[in-house]
């Protein structure tokens, strides 16, 4: 019988104390196995003395990672040889600490935990979000806030019940939600970044960025320099004058709220936007939040929400409709359009791309052309990429094949499902 290692299995020769490391990753993040007698080349060797050493393991557990974590110790008989199988489930009461320090797995190594993550460990052992954890100010203005309520719920002084009833303010201490809502959003990491583009990133046009505020005005701000930039425009149907938007009003919005709402604000980075001519693209620091797949993410079939307090607020200033659907909402706001949006999710990140549906790709240099469509509409099909640059097929294949040699494209899949994209 052969084993080998990975994420959740761990193999031993014989047992040394850098096992408890592994121990506190298992506790910290996910269930996983070790298995003392079987070496680094899955080959099992065995043991002798495998009760006294059962014990002695064990005692080692129990006395030096904290808190006690919960595991099981099998004797296995493998090939006529004696195995330990140590079987370690995650905790409810982490971080769990092996010397002070608490580990997680990095595929099939065991690393020390970095200080984003432990605080998020410590967040989670709590059954908190980083929203609802308090803070030491005391003093913290909300005129814009106030202004806010007084126009959209008629409520005309915001003070400490309002904060309290909208979750910002417990009756001691304000908590991260009131400080990301305050006028000053001491919060370094709170900002949000805009690009603006012609085509590609070389060619450049302005840059704004909203810092030191509340992210009520970071929202406000940011969807009047969309709407100065990206305006409506008229096209003839037939008889009728017909307007038409650039980009879907809704999807921006949403997009917009759903990068500031449910980004992680443990990170370092801001939200950012760079607006193209052909396309909107907005990342969010964070990938997807823990219980929470790809699947429920676009079909808002999640209860899921990273910062459950800023999600309250925002709804009921009705700058969202409800919870989980703005994904949705973004892409049944493309529907009237031969196009649609496109989703980059990531370990670090999300990235929206909403694509302009007045945008000429014929009039481009055919091999520009591809490239600029590929980067507003990636994993698309030969037949999308000939009928939106009107583009025989031969010459298109031909542009496909040396932008693939030049490291620029790339393709997956074989015949008709074959899909292309930037790299």
């Amino acid at each position: 019988m052969k084993f080998s290692e990975s994420k959740t299995v761990e193999l031993k020769e014989k047992y040394t104390k850098s096992l408890l490391r592994t121990v506190s990753a298992f506790s910290n993040y996910h269930d996983g196995t070790i298995y003392i007698g079987i070496n680094d080349q899955g080959d099992v060797v065995g043991f002798s003395r495998v009760n006294e050493e059962k014990i002695s393991i064990e005692n080692s557990i129990n006395s030096m990672i904290t808190p006690k974590p919960f595991f099981d110790i099998n004797v296995l008989e493998i090939d006529n040889k004696n195995v330990l199988e140590i079987v370690v489930s995650k905790g409810d009461n982490g971080p769990y600490y092996y010397q002070n320090t608490a580990y997680m797995r990095n595929d099939t190594s065991t690393i020390p935990v970095d200080g984003t993550n432990l605080t998020r460990l410590i967040l989670n052992s709590k059954n908190l979000t980083y929203d609802q954890l308090n803070v030491s100010q005391t003093e913290l203005s909300f005129n814009y806030l106030k202004d806010k309520l007084s126009l959209v719920l008629n409520i005309k002084d915001t003070n400490k019940a309002v904060l309290t009833t909208l979750g910002l303010y417990n009756g001691k201490s304000y908590n991260n939600g009131a400080l990301l809502l305050s006028d000053d959003g001491s919060i370094s990491q709170s900002f949000v970044d805009i690009a603006r583009f012609k085509l590609d990133i070389h060619n450049f046009i302005d840059r704004k960025r909203f810092e030191h505020q509340s992210l009520l005005q970071y929202f406000d701000q940011t969807m009047s320099y969309f709407q100065a930039h990206y305006p409506p425009y008229q096209t003839i149907e037939g008889i009728q004058r017909t307007t038409k938007e650039q980009i879907p009003l809704i999807a921006f919005r949403e997009a917009l709220a759903n990068a500031i709402i449910h980004r992680d604000y443990l990170l370092s980075s801001g939200v950012q936007i760079s607006m193209f001519e052909n396309r909107i693209e907005i990342v969010s620091p964070g990938g997807l939040p823990e219980g929470m797949d790809e699947d429920q993410y676009y079909r808002g079939l999640t209860s899921v929400s990273r910062n459950p307090i800023i999600a309250n607020v925002f709804f009921r200033l009705n700058l969202i409709e409800q919870f989980g659907t703005g994904i949705k909402r973004i892409i049944d706001s493309y529907k009237h359009y031969k196009i649609k949006p496109s989703f980059d999710i990531q370990k670090s990140l999300i990235r929206i791309i909403l694509p302009v549906s007045n945008f000429d790709y014929s009039k481009l240099e055919k091999k520009e052309a591809i490239i600029l469509y590929l980067h507003a509409y990636p994993k698309s099909s030969r037949q999308s990429i000939e009928d939106a640059i009107s583009i025989e097929k031969s010459t298109l294949i031909r542009r496909l094949n040396e932008l693939d040699e030049l490291g620029i494209v790339s393709k997956i899949g074989n015949g008709p499902s074959t899909v292309y994209f930037c790299r």
